[in-house]
């Protein structure tokens, strides 16, 4: 008996090393910032209802205009509020709306109104790459002194972040650190001048403490001021600077918490000039996860071609080529991850096959043994009489030593099948992504990538071999299962599958017992294998021991 029990836990752990070794990759890639993708994704996914409820808005505002009694001066406020709207919206929107306020003001001579107008128009026009003309506007502005205290911060501001896409255009390139002291300069005027704006005080603070090296100092100024702001488009630009400069302390978990912040932000109020989520897609390349890094640059990408902007798309075409060796990296792993799970079920089956022999030989000796020794067979026919009583259980025991034969080189076969499909899935589908690599079709590769067939289609797989090996190994599970429950709350399995019940009281039997572990297993969440667990505890008869009781379930 207790070589029988040894063979059959070597059954047992022939399919849990199998489970384990391919839900392994999912256990490790377990992310802190899960919950905040989840966001991020569902928001991407109603982008266009999101829009929507802008455009409504923005037409509600712009019906103003429409009425005969309007002043002008109102339809100046009205067209101020569009620029607004659009500012973050649409280039081509804001453009047209903040020139026509600005217009407005230079026929009623509002010297500091139609300055005011040229700050906003360079804020826009730099944002879209066109450098000549943003700079064009500035430099009208003649004698920065001559300004109103609001024009004049504004004005420090407007040429700060001139700067600062400059460089941004010039990275890597000897103007880069020229551009990068202008736009210093221009902060540390901010910061010397008193300000009303208590945002626009701290924020250029922290960045210019940060840029001088104090990236503690100007990370707790911005955590500190970050909770005080609601989500819109000045949330969202803190958010990123504190992800640059987390980055910088080499926090990488911190850093994307704050870029998924920001790109929340943005998604969520229609912000569609944004940096966020392109740089989340580069971090994510970074990390070999080439399939979200391609669902968030394509995303940054149509942002950038509905806002109209040319930085932002130039910025965007330096990411592409990552790509392909983001997926390289990913398809490199899995090929690793793939011999390994062959290898592990090689070894098991020539540790089968050992141990049979082994046991085959161990027979043949006792045998020849029994044969030769005569002291040997005097003995076996004293305890004759004692064995009687145990011939029905030798009876039953060598009818499943019998059928453990079989059951071996079933499995035997079976795991060298089933490692010989995933292979030969994994070779088709490394080809299939190699062709559209090679001929760069993008547009394919990512719903290659982004398409569950494959997946699916190797997990439905693996759970039908899962269901009829452990069915093979334990016959009675299921009977043993509903004798443990009240009346009329019994459960079957239906041409050899198991329900999702039955296959987590299968993995309790083999001894996984952990949430976590039996969620990777079934690739279901945490929260559902608890409210199923709490179900089947709810209909034991004995609710206490019901999953030690499972445990004792004889095959």
């Amino acid at each position: 008996m207790k070589d029988k029990h040894y063979h059959l836990n070597i059954y047992k752990i022939v399919a849990v090393v199998g489970i384990f070794m391919f839900t392994f990759q999912n256990i490790i890639a377990s992310n802190p910032n899960t919950s905040l993708y989840n966001t991020l994704d569902s928001l991407l996914r109603h982008q266009k209802e999101i829009s929507g409820k802008k455009e409504d808005r923005i037409r509600f505002i712009h019906d103003a205009l429409e009425h005969e009694d309007i002043t002008t001066e109102t339809r100046y406020q009205i067209y101020l509020r569009l620029y607004d709207e659009y500012m973050a919206y649409r280039f081509d929107s804001a453009h047209q709306y903040i020139s026509e306020a600005m217009h407005i003001k230079k026929e009623m001579g509002d010297t500091q109104a139609v300055i005011s107008c040229r700050l906003k128009l360079s804020h826009i026009l730099a944002v879209s790459g066109l450098f000549d003309k943003a700079g064009s506007q500035l430099d009208s502005v003649e004698d920065a002194r001559q300004l109103n205290k609001e024009n004049l911060l504004n004005y420090y501001d407007a040429r700060n972040e001139y700067y600062l896409f400059l460089s941004a255009q010039a990275n890597n390139t000897p103007y880069f650190y020229q551009y990068i002291d202008s736009a210093m300069h221009y902060r540390q005027l901010l910061v010397d001048s008193y300000s009303d704006d208590e945002y626009l005080h701290t924020f250029t603070n922290a960045v210019l403490l940060g840029e001088q090296g104090k990236v503690d100092k100007a990370i707790s100024l911005l955590e500190t001021y970050l909770p005080k702001l609601p989500e819109g488009r000045q949330y969202s630009v803190m958010a990123s600077t504190l992800a640059y400069f987390y980055g910088k302390k080499g926090l990488t978990d911190r850093r994307e918490e704050y870029l998924i912040r920001s790109a929340i932000s943005d998604v969520r109020h229609a912000i569609r000039e944004n940096n966020s989520l392109r740089e989340l897609a580069a971090l994510l390349m970074e990390e070999g996860k080439a399939d979200p890094a391609f669902r968030y640059l394509q995303a940054s990408i149509e942002d950038a071609n509905f806002y109209g902007t040319r930085l932002r798309n130039v910025q965007n075409m330096f990411l592409s080529p990552q790509i392909v060796g983001a997926y390289n990296a990913q398809r490199d792993h899995s090929r690793y991850m793939l011999w390994a799970l062959f290898g592990t079920v090689s070894l098991i089956a020539v540790l089968l096959i050992v141990s049979r022999i082994y046991r085959t030989r161990l027979i043949r000796r006792l045998r020849k043994a029994d044969e030769d020794n005569k002291e040997t067979n005097r003995m076996l026919k004293e305890a004759n009489q004692r064995l009687t009583t145990l011939n029905s259980q030798l009876g039953q025991a060598n009818e499943e030593l019998h059928s453990l034969g079989h059951v071996k080189e079933d499995y035997i076969a079976r795991f060298f099948q089933l490692g010989s499909s995933f292979i030969r899935s994994a070779y088709e589908q490394n080809n299939r992504l190699n062709r559209l690599v090679r001929e760069r079709k993008l547009e394919e590769l990512y719903k290659e990538l982004k398409s569950q067939r494959y997946l699916e289609e190797i997990s439905l797989g693996f759970y039908r071999q899962f269901d009829e090996a452990f069915l093979s190994i334990c016959p009675n599970f299921v009977r043993g299962v509903n004798c443990l429950l009240q009346e009329g709350q019994q459960m079957e399995s239906k041409d050899g599958r198991m329900t999702t019940e039955l296959r987590i009281l299968a993995l309790i039997r083999l001894g996984i017992t952990d949430n976590q572990q039996i969620a990777d297993i079934l690739r279901s969440s945490i929260t559902t294998i608890y409210t199923y667990r709490s179900k089947m505890k709810s209909r034991a008869k004995d609710k206490s021991a019901f999953e030690d009781d499972i445990r004792k379930i004889d095959n």
